[in-house]
This record gives structure tokens, C-alpha cells and sequence, in this order.
């Protein structure tokens, strides 16, 4: 049978009535006290008759004061012995209840009889292997709208983790008694309770997300508020102010300081590309990846700008997705790469999906980027040896005009001429600035565009520049003729005037070549289509004159160049007008319409889909020049086109210009259109990068950058945007919520005296 005296004393909590008593009667009390309170304590007789009649001296001579006891009955002997001896009577559990208790792993310090009478007691308490756990708090979890600051649900009751201290039984039964009792009166405990009375009617889940309701539209609040402030590269430290003008109109908010606003923005960005290259990944999306180099404003950093453009079904045309932006530790070729594959591992593009789905690269010419031995095209070559490295058309098409510009001597005279008045209208002068004001007040703008002309720069910048000075040529000769005689000289010869002239017009081609180039809508065919047409409009240039070389008759006549003293002077010769205009086109050639990379163009095997470039002449049906050019153009585009297909294209085209195109014909163009002719995008996802990176936000972080760009270029516009589900996820990570209160108070701004007094006036 054992010795249950101590374990009847330790069944229940200490009495509180009893607690001004004295040490030794205090003890005495507790005993007699607890008897009382478990008088269902299933004991042997002996022993709990043994316990009364050791105390019934102590009650017979308790204070008057104490007229009932917990249980309700009144302090008489007798009562009190008929009523405790009631436990002789043993009461079983049902058998289904007493099986269950039977089969469970109990504490080493409690009995079957001990763990039925808690359980009995505690409705909450559930014993698994040997530990201890609440059933309510493990249901429900966590508080919701019924959080509070410094109340939190135990971990330990969720998880069935309690288990005793103490060294020997009766320590260890005392330390289980108090952890359920402390559990048991516990605040977070009341309020799960609360809410699972609050649950008859309804689901825990469902009770809740109607209790979070309210927190979660607060919430959204605060995210749509960061959310403006990045889509308008606005500091997130905008945010305190948004937030105090919403308290003063009695909302309630705890993310209020810019490093909330930071977090939020890292997890909007976060799930905004999970979503995106998620769906781009299960989708199986041929994919181009552009990449540029280049540092921050602010900060001098060497970074990495990733794009990636992507064919997908619901879309008519290619779309293009900012991928991250990456601090370089250095600018060399093997960090660029490791760099960019750790990145696009990071976003869920493992090697293996790249070998099936990854058909370009583009980047700029640099050797770095480009380069033949140990370039990144030639590394990403090495682990994916199918894809088409293609060479940024907007970069080919300056170098082309800088070729040119290299072989004849006389351009460059005119380059360092430009370049010299460049020069003196950047100097930091303020007598010079005046005179310049006063000069030519309403051509101040253009004087302040005069750049660089053919500098490494893109072509519509040269012709900005350009184009400033003829605007400016009267008021450049007045300036020049009281300070710089050389210049002056150099304006009045009209030589000078015809080859700005000349240049001009040829950099307004290039400018409107490059523009074009630029364009998103811009695929490779098109972009073949208008460098053809440039190249024709400059041979149709060296026949004839250009648009500003025709004016020059009717501006030396007008008055405003009437003081200007034109001559034409031998030590000043003019450019040799056709060599440059066929040097261009020669240079044009070679790098816009080659295809250095491969042993054929590229173009020709692309062509194969475009029918307004076919030799119908030559073509029989069925076309076998073409289909043997189909196997290849599949191994490029990792696409396999049905020869069945092809044919039809072919033959329905022959036959008619208006006709269905094939699934797969279809899909291949598409694919094609994947393919990026230039790095424009990544161009101006470093201006938007100088736009957030300035100097008076240059403690953001690359990082920290990347997320606000990333937002600002994928996201939707704030009208259409939903902050609900960024909300959940953000709930679901376990951050706090704009209602709860367990946050420390922000400092408030210490208002003086002296300010203050001014409204105490009467």
C-alpha cells in the first residue's frame, strides 16, 4: 500500500485564512485544512483516522472567529468527523478515464490516483510522456486582440514541457503543485479561457481572425503608409510624422519609428519576389539576364545591378523583373559571377533551371563583363554552354560612331574645340555666370546644356551638347570676342559652322536609333529592322544635305548672326564630309549587324519566324533550307518547335499574308522576344538607385536599397495595391501588429518653457 501520509498534505495549495496564524499552529492547520478541502482523497482508514485524531484537540479549540471552513461546513466535531471520514468510500473514475490514466507515462512523483484527482480539478491539465501541459493554451496559442504588454502564454504549458524540480518526492510534488496553481491563476491562462467561453459558437481559428480583424486593419494602415513612402522615395523616417497626425486623430499604434518602417519594407519586398519568381519558376519561364556594374552616389560603392527578362503565358509581350542589387567586394570577373549565381540561387533559380531555361546574356562591352578569356559571358558560358551572349546594341552603336570618330584627325579638332567651351562654362565663376545671365538671358538653359560632345557617353547626350551650341552660337561669339580671340576666331569661320551642322544632323540619327533601342517594346528583329533604316537614311545623307546643313544660308542672313563676321579660312579646314559619313556606315555594319559570337548571325536563324524576311523565291514546300535551320534555332531557344507546325506556317504564308500562326510558332516568337538587345533597364535601375541613395540618405544599405527599388519596380501602383495578405505573413513571422502594446513608448519631443508660455497668455 505505501505511505500516502505526505502525499495527502501535498495534495492541494496552502490555505489562505491560516496565514496569520503562528509557526507551529500554522503547519497543524494546513494539515486539518486540507483534509478537509479533498475529502474524496481515496486514503486507507487507519492512516487518515490517525491524522484526525492527532488534530481533533486543535479543532476543538479553534478561534470563534473561523465559523466555516473552504468547503462550507461548520466548525462542530462532529460534523466535521462525519464528513472526512467520507473518503473511506471510495469513488472510481469511469473505466474509460481510469484506461487512459492507466496507459499514460506519469511524473516519477505522482500515482494514478494523484494525476485522476488533478485532472480532476485542473479540466485544463493533460499529462504526455511524463510532462505536464495546458490543453486550452495549446489549443489556442497565442492572445490576439487580447494581448497585453508583459502577458504572454507559457511556452512550456503549450508544448507539454513542465516537469518537477526538487531533489526528493515530496519537493517534487510541491514544485508540480505550484506550477499549476501559478498556471492556473496566471493572466494569459484567464484570457484563453476567455476566449475559448467567447468560442462555444464558433471555431477557435475562425474566433481568432475576428478578433485580429481589428488589428490587421490597422495595420494595413501602417504598411499602405510605408508603402506610399517608397513608391515616392520618401525617407522612411516620413513615417513618425504620418503616424503621430493619426494619433492625434485617436488611432492607436506601436509601429511608428523608421525601423519598423525598415522591417516592413524588407518583408513587403521579400514576399513581393517569392510571389513573383515562385509563379515564373513553376511556370517554367525562359528567362534573359542583364547585369551592369556601377558605384553609388553617395557612398562610392562598387554594386550590381540584376535584371531579368521572362516570357509568360498570361502576358502578351516579354516582362522585365528587377532581380537585386549587390555590393561588390571587388569589380574583377570571378565576383561579378559568383555573385550573380548566389543571387539568382537565393530567388529560387537553381543551376538545374537555369540549363533548361536560361537562353541570353546581356551586358555592356566591357572586358570585365564581356570578355573573351575570362570575361562573366565566358563563365557562364563554361556552366551553361547553349545561351547567347549578346552584346548591349546602344553601347555598340557609340562605339561605332567612336570608331569612326577615331580615324579622322579633323573630328577631333572639333572635339576639343566643343570640349574647351565644355570647360569654361563649368568653372565654379560667379563674374562669369553673371555675364553669361546678362548676355543671353533667354539662352541661359542652353549654354548650361553644352557637355561633352563624343565623350563615352550616349549618343543623345552628344547631341544635346551639340545642339546647345548652335542655339547658342550668336551669344557664344559676343562672349568670346571680349575674352577668348581664339574661339571667337574659330565661330566666325563658317567652316566651323557647316561641320556642327554636318554633326549635328548625324547624332540626331544616332539619338533616334538609340531611343529606339531603348525602348521595352524593342525586340531583336525590330531592332535589326531599325538600325537597316538608320544605315539608309545616312547613305541617302552622303547623297544629299541634312536638315541643319540647309539652314546655314538662311542663319548667317538673319539677324541674329548678322554680327558675326564670317570668313572662310583655310587654317581651319572642314571635316571630310563623305569619308565620315562612310566610315560611320561601315563601322555600323560590322558591330550592330554581326554577330561576333557565333560562326553565323543570329539574325538569319530568327529570321526564320519573321516570313517578311524570307527569299520566297527560292522557297518550295516543304522548305528544307529552313527546316535544317529550324534544328538549330530549337537548340538556341531550348523550345522544340513541331515541323509540322513549321510547315504550315510556311505554306499558309506562301499562300496568304493574313493567316493563323501554330501554337509552338507562336511560343517561339515569344521566346525570342526574351532575349534583351540592350542593358537600358539596368541603366535605369542605377538612376533609380542615385534617386533613393542620396547624400542625405546615405546610411541606407545596399540591401536596404535593393528592397526599396525592388518595391518600387515591381509593385503595383498604391490605388491597386492590397496590403492584406502582406500583413498575414507579416502576423505569421511573429512580428507585432500596429495595436499592440507591449512596445516601449516612443520619447516625445521636450517642449520648453519659454515656447509653452506664449499660449498661456490671457
Amino acid at each position: 500500500m505505501g505511505d500516502p501520509g505526505p502525499e495527502i498534505i501535498e495534495s492541494a495549495p496552502p490555505a489562505g485564512p491560516e496565514a496569520s496564524e503562528s509557526t507551529t499552529d500554522e503547519n497543524e492547520d494546513d494539515i486539518q485544512f486540507v483534509s478537509i478541502l479533498f475529502p474524496k482523497m481515496p486514503k486507507r482508514q487507519g492512516d487518515v483516522l490517525h491524522f484526525l485524531n492527532v488534530k481533533k484537540v486543535k479543532m476543538e479549540t479553534e478561534s470563534n472567529n473561523r465559523n466555516k471552513n473552504h468547503c462550507g461546513l461548520s466548525k462542530s466535531k462532529k460534523p466535521n468527523f462525519e464528513y472526512i471520514e467520507q473518503p473511506i468510500i471510495e469513488e472510481k473514475p469511469s473505466c474509460s478515464l481510469k484506461e487512459e490514466i492507466d496507459n499514460l507515462v506519469l511524473p516519477d512523483c505522482w500515482n494514478e490516483k494523484q494525476a485522476f484527482m488533478f485532472t480532476e480539478q485542473y479540466k485544463w491539465l493533460e499529462i504526455k510522456e511524463g510532462k505536464l501541459g495546458c490543453k486550452d493554451c495549446s489549443t489556442v496559442r497565442h492572445l490576439g486582440s487580447k494581448a497585453e504588454k508583459h502577458v504572454h502564454v507559457s511556452k512550456e504549458w503549450i508544448a507539454y514541457l513542465v516537469t518537477p524540480n526538487g531533489s526528493n518526492k515530496t519537493t517534487r510534488q510541491a514544485s508540480l503543485r505550484k506550477k499549476i496553481r501559478e498556471h492556473d491563476v496566471s493572466k494569459a491562462h484567464g484570457k484563453i479561457q476567455d476566449l475559448l467561453k467567447e468560442s462555444v459558437n464558433d471555431s477557435i481559428s475562425n474566433l481568432v481572425r475576428k478578433q485580429n480583424n481589428k488589428n490587421i486593419d490597422a495595420t494595413i494602415k501602417v504598411f499602405n503608409t510605408v508603402y506610399s513612402l517608397v513608391k515616392h522615395n520618401r525617407p522612411l523616417s516620413d513615417i513618425e510624422g504620418a503616424i503621430e497626425l493619426r494619433e492625434k486623430n485617436g488611432e492607436v499604434n506601436c509601429l511608428n519609428t523608421r525601423y519598423s518602417a525598415t522591417r516592413i519594407a524588407e518583408h513587403i519586398a521579400k514576399e513581393m519576389k517569392m510571389k513573383i519568381f515562385k509563379n515564373i519558376i513553376e511556370e517554367n519561364a525562359k528567362i534573359c539576364i542583364i547585369i551592369d556594374e556601377a558605384s553609388t552616389v553617395s557612398q562610392k560603392k562598387s554594386t550590381l545591378v540584376i535584371y531579368l527578362q521572362c516570357t509568360v503565358q498570361s502576358a502578351p509581350a516579354p516582362v522585365m523583373l528587377f532581380v537585386a542589387l549587390k555590393e561588390l567586394v571587388s569589380t574583377t570577373a570571378e565576383c561579378i559571377f559568383n555573385t550573380l549565381l548566389t543571387t539568382l540561387n537565393d530567388c529560387g533559380f537553381t543551376n538545374e533551371y537555369l540549363k533548361a531555361n536560361l537562353i541570353a546574356f546581356c551586358s555592356d562591352g566591357a572586358s570585365t563583363m564581356l570578355g573573351r578569356k575570362s570575361g562573366v559571358a565566358t563563365k557562364l558560358l563554361e556552366y551553361f554552354p547553349e545561351i547567347i551572349i549578346w552584346n548591349c546594341l546602344n553601347h555598340r552603336l557609340q562605339l561605332s560612331l567612336d570608331d569612326s570618330i577615331s580615324e579622322i584627325k579633323q573630328i577631333n579638332h572639333f572635339k576639343i574645340f566643343l570640349d574647351k567651351i565644355y570647360s569654361i562654362y563649368h568653372q565654379p565663376n560667379k563674374n562669369q555666370t553673371k555675364l553669361l545671365g546678362t548676355i543671353a538671358k533667354e539662352l541661359e538653359i542652353e549654354i548650361i546644356k553644352i557637355g561633352r560632345v563624343m565623350g563615352p557617353r550616349w549618343a543623345a547626350c552628344s547631341l544635346q551638347a551639340a545642339t546647345a551650341v548652335w542655339r547658342a552660337y550668336p551669344v557664344l561669339y559676343m562672349h568670346f570676342s571680349h575674352s577668348y580671340s581664339g574661339l571667337a576666331k574659330r565661330l566666325a569661320n563658317i567652316n566651323f559652322l557647316q561641320d556642327l551642322a554636318l554633326m549635328i544632323d548625324i547624332l540626331e540619327e544616332f539619338s533616334l536609333l538609340s531611343t529606339a533601342l531603348q525602348s521595352r517594346s524593342t525586340n531583336i528583329q525590330k531592332a535589326q529592322k531599325l538600325i537597316k533604316r538608320t544605315i539608309r537614311t545616312l547613305e541617302n545623307l552622303k547623297i544629299g544635305i541634312g536638315k541643319y546643313e540647309s539652314q546655314i544660308e538662311d542663319l548667317i542672313k538673319s539677324d541674329k548672326f548678322k554680327d558675326i563676321p564670317f570668313n572662310k579660312s583655310n587654317k581651319f579646314n572642314a571635316l571630310p564630309r563623305n569619308m565620315l559619313l562612310e566610315n560611320i556606315i561601315q563601322h555600323m555594319n560590322l558591330r550592330l549587324l554581326s554577330d561576333r559570337n557565333h560562326d553565323e548571325s543570329i539574325f538569319n536563324y530568327f529570321d526564320l519566324l519573321e516570313p517578311s524576311t524570307w527569299p520566297y523565291e527560292e522557297i518550295t514546300s516543304p522548305w528544307i533550307a529552313g527546316e535544317k535551320k529550324l534544328f538549330h534555332l530549337c537548340e538556341i531557344l531550348k523550345y522544340e518547335i513541331s515541323l509540322n507546325d513549321f510547315r504550315e506556317f510556311v505554306n499558309n504564308n506562301i499562300k496568304s499574308n493574313n493567316v493563323s500562326i501554330p501554337t509552338t510558332i507562336q511560343k517561339a516568337k515569344k521566346i525570342v522576344s526574351t532575349i534583351a538587345i540592350n542593358s537600358a533597364e539596368a541603366e535605369r535601375g542605377f538612376n533609380l538607385m542615385n534617386i533613393i541613395c542620396t547624400r542625405v540618405r546615405n546610411s541606407l544599405t545596399i540591401d536596404h536599397i535593393s528592397d526599396l527599388m525592388t518595391i518600387n519596380l515591381l509593385g503595383k501602383e498604391l490605388a491597386d495595391w492590397d496590403a492584406t495578405p502582406f500583413v498575414k505573413s507579416w502576423s505569421n513571422c511573429n512580428h507585432r501588429l500596429a495595436t499592440d502594446t507591449r512596445v516601449r513608448q516612443k520619447s516625445t519631443k521636450a517642449f520648453y518653457e519659454n515656447q509653452l508660455a506664449i499660449w498661456n497668455l490671457q
